[in-house]
């Protein structure tokens, strides 16, 4: 037979994307991909387009798709299935993941009349359970990286072609993509790729070399629409593929099973792509981890050693950063209670939107965090909840019709043995977390489908480290060359490190705080002042009132405060009608000394366009201020938040005077090109001087108003 290059391009676009980058991204790279691809009818490869982007184009760009369907037409092409919106498999229930694999398989067998055989594994991460899932949903063959093999014990030489795997008796096929190929296309020159898979051709009978990576190398990536497309790249590329003659063929992952035969079976451990293992270690950890393998590097001993040197785990991400884990959560619970729904109303029109308001909402890319932004990127975190809420109503739909309800339900939401509480009626909802703090962590408006506490936390990266020595050592500079993404990130402002701030808590809302009435809000906003209580991430009792008109939240704790003993009641209160949440706070001194502090509830907001121009605070109806200004204003009783034409959007009402603090929370993350600054949310802080005497007690409330 000869040796055989096996290749697959994964073009996809996350859910949320900005139109005018998924535009750009179509220009620059896949319509000259295919254009190209299409001068050379004897070259075959297998193609996944993700149902998110197949949408996209569907609606923007048909014209793609067109071209794409002429070539699988003629078999130059094949299409490889997966699920719809490019989840990570392990981490949805089994019966989306069947639900959404059903979803791209219809798709592709009516828009390119073909049924696909295989299936993408979004961003290559595998668990040992998956097989028989996949087997189940009809797939006959995956595609993964040949470090999956090797952390199995195998070595790089018997990893030139396929395998079997299987769990509890359903199998299915694995393709170890080839790393040297990985990295060296379309890195490298041409000749470097095929020079390399002809001296392994020449050490091993005809070997299947297996290739899969994304697109947007090709044209997307920092330096490559240069490279590939200007200076010819790719065309030299397949020129070289061409003139290989017969000792050099391509094929499709389906005429390769066909043709050939495995080269036996395997088990592999839970694992993806290497980058992503040492992404989802604690930030420490991976700085560790960085050090031990520029050691290994600086010996030469990399190639012999990194094989049994790996990183984390990819759900450790939902516990490097617990906003991940709340949407993950999240998005299990609107699943739950769709299946649970659809139980009792089979059939329903608005329960089939609604499936796919979820499935959109389980798209992998906001769930984590590498060298793109993914998580760090307010507007892929805002089109997971977007669809998220928009499924849950749609369900409201379903069980209330136009009917007025409300209601309090109490369930552990986060697995984590603790219960969660959440308040809702018809046009608002608010999730607590009495274990944490007694802290409102989502307040979503069912109106415009929006959690407005979308927040991100400033926390620790282990490329910080990368970012003060960069600008420290003047090693700022812009991308010369074509380089992998590993290599072009670069520093963009020297004054970034400025920013780099790390947070004591995460940052929900209704976080207890008290303080000596001497902090400065720079103080604060830079998280280096002095906490004077002990109320922050401790556990809350609480109690739920269920009623017709009303549901009550009562959470209680008793703390520390200055040396004094302090019990902290929390009241809220949501009505049957409405979109108003009243806070009361209740706080009494046990002790037999006055109690003088400041008592400081603080909260995070961010409206649904993030820090957009059009949005104005507005303090006692008269001063007007950005998201992203500093403010401090002693005596506050309305703060008001006005968007697009001056409509009300927010609305905060004190029953008594306070201070009131607001500062922006910005965060510095990592990109594809740069080290950037990314805005999450607006901190709120009100704040009243607190002086009581023994055994008395003060009182304090807020209300809470959505117009949105």
């Amino acid at each position: 037979m000869g040796a055989a290059l096996v290749m697959a391009i994964h073009f996809h676009q996350p859910v949320g994307n900005f139109d005018q980058v998924v535009e750009g991204i179509c220009d620059r790279c896949y319509v000259p991909f295919i254009t190209t691809m299409k001068q050379y009818p004897r070259i075959k490869m297998s193609f996944h387009f993700s149902g998110s982007l197949l949408e996209w184009m569907e609606a923007h760009r048909p014209e793609i798709i067109d071209s794409v369907k002429s070539m699988v037409k003629t078999g130059q092409i094949e299409m490889i299935g997966g699920a719809f919106y490019e989840p990570i498999l392990p981490s949805i229930p089994a019966r989306d993941v069947l639900s959404q694999i059903s979803l791209l398989t219809e798709y592709i067998s009516k828009r390119f009349s073909k049924k696909p055989k295989g299936a993408w594994i979004a961003e290559r991460v595998w668990e040992p359970g998956l097989p028989s899932l996949l087997n189940d949903a009809g797939v006959q063959y995956v595609i993964l990286d040949d470090t999956h093999f090797m952390y199995a014990g195998m070595g790089k030489e018997k990893l030139y072609g396929y395998y079997t795997t299987e769990d509890n008796g359903k199998s299915v096929a694995v393709f170890p993509t080839d790393t040297p190929l990985r990295y060296s296309i379309p890195f490298r020159m041409p000749f470097e790729s095929l020079e390399y898979m002809k001296t392994v051709a020449s050490n091993a009978g005809d070997p299947i070399f297996i290739y899969g990576d994304d697109g947007e190398k090709f044209g997307e990536w920092p330096g490559t629409y240069h490279w590939v497309y200007e200076e010819f790249w790719l065309k030299k590329f397949f020129d070289a593929l061409t003139s290989a003659g017969d000792w050099l063929k391509t094929m499709t992952f389906s005429e390769c099973l066909q043709e050939t035969r495995p080269l036996g079976q395997v088990y592999l451990p839970s694992s993806a792509y290497s980058e992503m293992l040492e992404w989802a270690l604690p930030s420490h950890t991976q700085e560790k981890y960085e050090d031990i393998l520029e050691e290994i590097r600086a010996g030469g001993q990399e190639e012999r050693y990194k094989p049994y040197i790996r990183g984390g785990f990819w759900r450790n991400f939902l516990t490097k950063y617990p906003e991940s884990g709340h949407m993950h959560k999240k998005m299990l619970y609107v699943s739950d209670k769709l299946n649970d729904l659809k139980k009792k109303q089979n059939g329903s029109p608005d329960l089939a939107e609604a499936s796919l308001d979820l499935y959109r909402g389980q798209c992998n890319c906001a769930y984590w965090h590498g060298v793109f932004g993914g998580l760090y990127l307010f507007h892929l975190r805002r089109a997971i909840y977007h669809h998220l809420i928009k499924s849950e109503t749609s369900m409201d739909i379903a069980l209330h019709g136009d009917s007025e309800f409300c209601s309090a339900n109490v369930l552990d939401i986060d697995a984590d043995g603790f219960d969660e509480v959440v308040l809702e009626n018809k046009r608002i909802a608010l999730y607590f977390d009495p274990s944490d703090g007694g802290t409102l962590q989502e307040i979503d408006s069912k109106i415009v489908c929006q959690n407005l506490m979308n927040v991100l936390t400033r926390r620790h990266e282990a490329y910080h480290r990368r970012i003060i020595k960069k600008i420290r050592e003047n090693e700022a500079k812009p991308v010369a060359k074509c380089e992998t993404i590993h290599d072009a990130i670069q520093v963009v402002d020297p004054g970034i490190e400025d920013h780099i701030v790390y947070d004591r808590y995460t940052k929900y809302s209704m976080i207890d705080h008290f303080i000596s009435g001497d902090t400065a809000i720079e103080d604060f906003a830079r998280s280096s002042y002095r906490e004077e209580g002990d109320f922050i991430g401790k556990p809350y009792s609480f109690n739920v009132k269920r009623g017709k008109k009303q549901v009550k939240l009562v959470l209680e704790r008793e703390g520390a405060v200055s040396n004094c003993r302090v019990r902290l009641k929390k009241e809220i209160v949501l009505r049957k009608e409405g979109s108003k949440a009243v806070f009361r706070y209740t706080l009494t001194n046990l002790s037999e000394k006055t109690l003088d502090v400041m008592f400081a509830p603080e909260f995070n907001i961010i409206m649904p366009n993030a820090d957009s121009p059009e949005y104005r605070v507005i303090l006692n109806n008269s001063d007007a201020f950005g998201m992203k200004e500093k403010t401090n204003v002693p005596k506050v009783k309305t703060m008001l938040v006005k968007g697009e034409n001056r409509s009300d959007l927010l609305r905060l009402d004190f029953r008594e005077s306070c201070r009131l603090w607001h500062f922006p929370v910005e965060t510095v993350s990592q990109s594809e090109t740069s080290y950037e600054l990314n805005y999450q949310c607006s901190t709120f802080l009100p704040a009243w001087r607190v002086s009581i005497e023994k055994k008395k007690e003060m009182r304090v409330s807020l209300e809470l108003g959505l117009m949105i």
